[in-house]
């Protein structure tokens, strides 16, 4: 039940977009983009121009990959994935630029 709610809620706030892996397959999903994030190091913590991505185990199985692009259909935009941030049984989060 929680993955079926899970995915009504992306269908309804999330943008469409196609995943494009290291291997050059593509596959349609929906995602949710949240921008200008702080980014917390070991160091110091660094305001860049960078987003969290969020997608569903149900439109993509594996974690998104370093490199992996997200193209949104709506904006034309290309997010472009630098690391994962947090996968669990229903989401993959990752950090795009």
């Amino acid at each position: 039940m929680l993955h079926e709610d899970f995915s009504v809620f992306l269908a309804d706030w999330g943008q469409v977009a196609i995943h494009t892996g290291r291997d050059g397959a593509q596959r349609a999903c929906t995602v949710l983009v949240d921008r200008d994030l702080a980014r917390q190091g070991e160091v110091a913590t660094v305001n860049v121009r960078t987003a969290l991505l969020l997608v569903g185990r149900h439109e993509l199985a594996e974690a998104p990959r370093r490199g992996d692009t997200f193209y949104l259909s709506g904006t034309g935009e290309t997010l472009v994935v630098d690391s994962l941030q947090q996968t669990d049984e229903l989401e993959h989060r990752v950090y795009v630029a």
